[in-house]
């Protein structure tokens, strides 16, 4: 038994002279690979100069733009009972104002419509702007007065 015990402790010191430059060629490429690629901020910390956040410029669509490619998976077909396009069942939303329906749209509202409409990176203006063009069906109408 101790002579396997032997044997294995020699066989492992002898491996890195066993196989030469390419072990240490790999151990680089490791170490390499197990860089830090980024730097951790915490809020408070002088950073630098932190790259923007997405909510901080958006998606830089217009109201019918943020409709088209988040919103109307739902509400062009109704789905989930999702409210159509300028259809009648925005008035309901409507009358309890324009707080809600925004706060709804934001957070997200019953286990169906999520939160922003998928649109994690809209600004609150491109949001306010789908529900425009969804409550009114015109590019250039206002859903709140």
């Amino acid at each position: 038994m101790f002579r396997r015990f032997l044997m294995v402790l020699g066989i492992a010191l002898m491996a890195p002279l066993l196989v030469g430059d390419d072990a240490e060629e790999s151990r680089e490429a490791v170490a390499e690979r197990l860089k830090p690629f980024g730097k951790s901020c915490l809020e408070g910390q002088d950073c630098g100069s932190a790259a923007p956040t997405p909510t901080e410029f958006g998606v830089g669509l217009s109201g019918k733009g943020v409709y088209d490619k988040y919103c109307s998976a739902c509400h062009e077909t109704g789905l989930n009972e999702a409210p159509l396009v300028a259809s009648d069942a925005w008035d309901e939303r409507i009358a309890k104002g324009e707080a809600v329906v925004f706060a709804n749209t934001k957070k997200g509202f019953n286990e169906y419509m999520p939160p922003k409409g998928n649109c994690l990176d809209c600004t609150d203006d491109e949001l306010r702007a789908a529900i425009d063009y969804m409550v009114t069906g015109d590019e250039e109408g206002k859903a709140f007065p």
